[in-house]
């Protein structure tokens, strides 16, 4: 009898393993049902560019950009159930818009400057996202459409001031001074 002691031991220790395995299963299906977001206040109010200004600053040959603005919209009409694959995939269309060249009227850095803001609040999503953290998901989610508006402004009033010659102003044109002809700290 003591021969089927070790067999009867080893049996018992698997089929305990077996109990615990699927109650643990049980676990992480209930947490990852558990992720539920508010429809954002600014994802209703998204900007949306004229035509005429699309047209007079060549928007929709910018295609990276096109990619991001209809990511962000599509975003916009979010399905909770998505939100990771939405989140994932616009931080990869970002960062190709950012590597990529702009075009000569928004190729600044207060343009790539409040891109990357967008972006950095994307990461944010995609964190909370990932940790199941509602109330900091839907706040990073209202940040994201905020900062998102705040870039489409920038871009528009970008556009504005390319338009406005510097001699209108009322401003004198610099001056160039040649160093070599006439030294900035001299007594000449």
């Amino acid at each position: 009898m003591l021969r089927f002691l070790p067999i009867v031991l080893f049996l018992f220790c698997v089929i305990s393993c077996k109990e615990k395995k699927t109650s643990t299963q049980q676990i992480v299906e209930e947490v990852e049902d558990t992720l539920s977001i508010a429809t954002p206040d600014y994802s209703k109010q998204l900007i949306e560019f004229t035509d005429a200004f699309t047209e007079e600053n060549k928007i929709n040959e910018w295609t990276e950009f096109k990619k991001f603005k209809d990511a962000m919209e599509d975003m916009s009409q979010l399905n909770p159930a998505g939100i990771m694959t939405f989140v994932s995939e616009l931080d990869k269309i970002t960062s190709a818009l950012l590597k990529a060249s702009f075009p000569d009227t928004f190729d600044k850095l207060p343009i790539y400057g409040r891109v990357k803001v967008v972006q950095t609040q994307i990461i944010k999503c995609h964190f909370y996202a990932t940790n199941k953290q509602n109330e900091k998901l839907n706040q990073a989610l209202d940040e994201l459409y905020l900062e998102y508006n705040i870039l489409l402004k920038r871009m528009i009033s970008m556009a504005e001031e390319n338009k406005i010659p510097l001699d209108s102003l009322g401003i004198d044109l610099p001056t160039i001074q040649d160093s070599k002809i006439k030294p900035a700290f001299s007594k000449k």
